[in-house]
This record gives structure tokens, sequence and C-alpha cells, in this order.
């Protein structure tokens, strides 16, 4: 199948046991590899043609290597990566040149992705350079400026320079030039968190009429879990360098099955006031492991207020009083890894070998 046409059916990106380890290496003349940091650690995920697929979690829980391997700006240590069921995993230069035609990518920092030295035209244009088919010379300015035009922009600005435009409206720049390509599938890297609220809102609004409009498909990667509940048809939850939960807008957001996505929901803040101080936040303790010595078994289970409730329920006082905090915690969860399933119980996939619905957590909490 070619990247260039998706007649086929099934999934239009799909993710399988994907893995990105970064050697630590020590010395100075004489370097050896003395760790592995385990960013991206066997994900498993899929978006289909027209849907948002968002990827929330903490920062360093590997979403933006993640994002970095779909795009191929970061080779993956093992797994693979299919494009409308083509393997692009270990594309060469030819084959990632293929992949930009349809896989583009949306940057975090609108003021550090654009070049400064670059009028707006020669910006959104520079893909057309690179792949001089999609558009002949003759007609790159007006297409150009039809780009701008999609995206709210005065396509009388080609010629002016980033700095000469607001925050909002450089990564309304950065979404014409990535759909300069014509490609089926974005993925954008956390495009709002570097704007202002009320300028996130548009930029939301335009990637959804975007979607519906050109068909496109999204995998959106955020931190901010109420602005992927504005976008995403499905949420997947990263922890660790691993996929925790995932479910449906409604499934993640209101039918919760792993304490940690129920600990990420109660952080977020309520706008009303009168029901803010109303209900139960759940505060984790202790730090969030290193990815380079991540904990054994289930890598939530160092900051697990649901496996110690669990544990506690059994504990003397003896093992209370010897046990460390990190490993007050049931035998499975510190020595087997939980697969990402449907338990029983369950609507949707999640990590957690004691999953439960969101009031039995909070009671636990």
């Amino acid at each position: 199948m070619s990247l260039d046409g998706n007649g086929g059916k099934g999934p239009a990106l799909e993710v399988t046991d994907l893995v990105k380890h970064f050697p630590i290496r020590s010395g100075i003349v004489f370097k050896r590899m003395v760790g592995t940091v385990k960013a991206v650690d066997g994900v498993n995920l899929s978006v289909n043609r027209g849907e948002t697929l968002g990827v929330v979690g903490e920062s360093g829980c590997g979403k933006s290597t993640l994002a970095r391997m779909l795009v191929g700006l970061e080779k993956p240590t093992s797994g693979s990566i299919r494009v409308h069921g083509e393997d692009v995993t270990h594309l060469g230069k030819r084959g990632l040149h293929r992949l930009r035609r349809n896989v583009q990518m949306v940057f975090q920092d609108p003021y550090t992705s654009l070049n400064p030295r670059m009028t707006v035209g020669d910006i959104v244009g520079e893909p057309y350079l690179i792949h001089p088919d999609v558009v002949p010379k003759s007609g790159r300015r007006k297409a150009v400026q039809e780009l701008l035009d999609m995206v709210g922009m005065n396509p009388d600005h080609i010629n002016r320079y980033p700095h000469q435009f607001s925050g909002g409206q450089r990564q309304r720049i950065g979404i014409a030039r990535a759909l300069a390509l014509r490609p089926e599938i974005l993925i954008c890297d956390e495009p709002v968190s570097a704007l202002d609220v009320s300028i996130q809102g548009q930029v939301i609004n335009l990637l959804e009429s975007l979607q519906d409009e050109l068909g496109l498909s999204y995998v959106f990667i955020a931190h901010d879990l109420s602005v992927v509940r504005h976008i995403a048809d499905r949420v997947a939850v990263m922890y660790l360098g691993k996929v925790a939960e995932l479910g449906t807008e409604d499934e993640i957001y209101t039918r919760s099955m792993h304490p940690y996505t129920q600990a990420l929901l109660s952080a977020v803040p309520v706008p009303d006031p009168s029901v803010r101080g109303q209900r139960d936040e759940i505060v984790l303790e202790g730090d969030v492991p290193s990815p380079a010595n991540p904990p054994s078994g289930c890598r939530f289970r160092t900051r697990c207020f649901h496996a110690r409730s669990i544990w506690a329920q059994t504990a003397t006082d003896e093992q209370r009083a010897d046990t460390p905090l990190s490993d007050q915690v049931p035998d499975i969860c510190r020595e087997e890894e939980p697969v990402l399933q449907r338990r029983e119980g369950a609507e949707h996939p999640n990590a957690c070998h004691f999953a439960a619905p969101r009031d039995v957590l909070h009671a636990d909490a």
C-alpha cells in the first residue's frame, strides 16, 4: 500500500509495541554506557481516519518522544509504526521523504519553530521546495495565500516576518505550513500549551474545523486534560513511558478505572467557584520515579493510593512499621507488570491489577 493514497480500510496510524531507549553514557574520553532512559517502553495505539487521539500525562512520561517517532524525527529502538497499513518504522532518507507527504507535525512553541529570518510566505511555502511536484512553481504563491486564508490569516501578510505576529498567529502559520503537503495525519505536540487561554480555544476550534473540512486524523499531545477533553475522540493516559489507560473521551473523563487517571482528573481546575471545594482531590505522594530506573512490577505502585489502601487492609502494625512507603502495596503490584487490557467491570483497557470505578478510588483515597 502506498503512503500517497489511502484507498484501503483500517487505521490511518497504528503503533505496536513501540520502544525508545536512550543510552546514558559516562566518561570524558572513553565513554561507556552506564544505563538506559526508557522514554517509551512498549506503547500500542491506533488512530482511525478522521479521528483525534489525545495523549496525556505528566512531563517526562514520553509523550513528545512518541510524537517525534511518529514523524520520523527519532528512530524507535524496537516495535513498529504503520501508516495506512505500510510499515514506516525504519525508513531511509527516501522513505522519510514520502512519509512527510502524509504525516506532518505541529510543534509546541510557535516562537522557536518558525525561522525569524524567513517571511511567512517562505515559511509556509518551504515544503514546496522539498516536494516540488505538489504545486507547480507558478502557483505556489497563490497556494500559500490560500493556506493562510484557510487558517484565518490575512493572505496579504505573506511578506511579513514571524516577529510581526502574536503567538496565536504564529501557531496558525505553523499549522498552515503543516498542511502545505496535504497530509492526512497531523501530530500535534502540545500545540496550545504556550498560548494564552483565550487563544487556546481559537486554535482548538481551528483544528476542529480543519479536521471536518479536510478529513484529518490527529494525535493531539497535551498535559492539560481540559484541552484534550474538548478535542479528543479517544484518550490515552501515559505514565513513565507506558499507556496506563485508553478509552473514549467519556470513558476516561467520567468512568475512568486507573488510579493515576483519577489523580490527574482530580487536579483539573474547576471554573465554577461554587463547586470548586466540593470534590475530593487526590494528592499523590512521592516523586515521579526516574525513567532510567522505573519500579518493578507496576510503575505507578510507588505513588498508588489504591494499592496502598488494599495492602493496609491486611498488614499488621509490625509490617507497617518495617515496610517502606513505596513497597506498601500487594505483592502482585511489586512483582508483575500489569498489561493494558479490558478487566472485569471495565468498558475499556487499563493497566492496573486492582482497577476500580471512580467512587471506589475516591473512597480509598
